[in-house]
């Protein structure tokens, strides 16, 4: 009854990091002279849970720039110049901001997924013991 998804989400999942800039990646943005898909590696990839909340927390920050996820990239779109600056503090802040948000819905998940596979054991229980009754000749 449990899949994987379920089974992250009741061990706790792994906080989401951001480790390194990939330069390797990072590019210019097609039709512009100065904007940037700047690429940042994460330390895992993160459920798509996670995203939405990232998006909200990024967006409350009030950065001005756009940035999302791509598999384990979190890619930011601005110049070069504003990375290191100002922007790099913001993205951990964000991701912090995730990182706690996730948790807590995590833990909401996990109860509830608790709740449901207890109801499901005792209509089980109810059954067999309804079906304990009931003799065939």
């Amino acid at each position: 009854m449990i899949d994987d998804r379920n089974a992250t989400l009741m061990t706790g999942a792994p906080e989401i990091r951001i480790v390194r800039l990939n330069a390797e990646k990072t590019r210019k943005d097609t039709g512009s002279d100065a904007v940037y898909h700047v690429y940042f590696e994460l330390s895992g990839h993160p459920a798509p849970e996670w995203i939405d909340i990232f998006g909200r927390e990024w967006a409350g920050l009030g950065a001005g720039h756009a940035a999302n996820v791509d598999g384990e990239f979190l890619v930011l779109h601005c110049q070069l110049n504003e990375v290191g600056a100002t922007l790099v503090p913001a993205l951990k802040r964000a991701v912090a901001a995730t990182n706690a948000g996730y948790k807590l819905y995590s833990e909401k998940e996990s109860a509830a997924l608790e709740h449901r596979e207890d109801a499901w054991k005792e209509e089980r229980k109810s059954v067999e013991t309804m079906a304990s009754t009931i003799h065939f000749d």
